[in-house]
């Protein structure tokens, strides 16, 4: 994948989705998180990638 052909969203996309799971791990909520979420973080930015196909 050539991260400089994709548009915008996508470039948002996936940021996000590194930035969110960066924070998951280091910032200390009082939770303890787990693959699981992970995996839910994933399989929402997958649906949302759907969805900007759709745009």
């Amino acid at each position: 994948m050539n991260l400089l052909r994709l548009n915008i969203w996508r470039k948002c996309i996936l940021g996000g989705f590194v930035v969110a799971l960066a924070l998951m791990f280091t910032i200390d909520w009082g939770y303890h998180f787990h693959i699981g979420h992970v995996v839910r973080l994933f399989v929402g930015a997958a649906a949302f990638w759907l969805a900007v196909d759709r745009l």
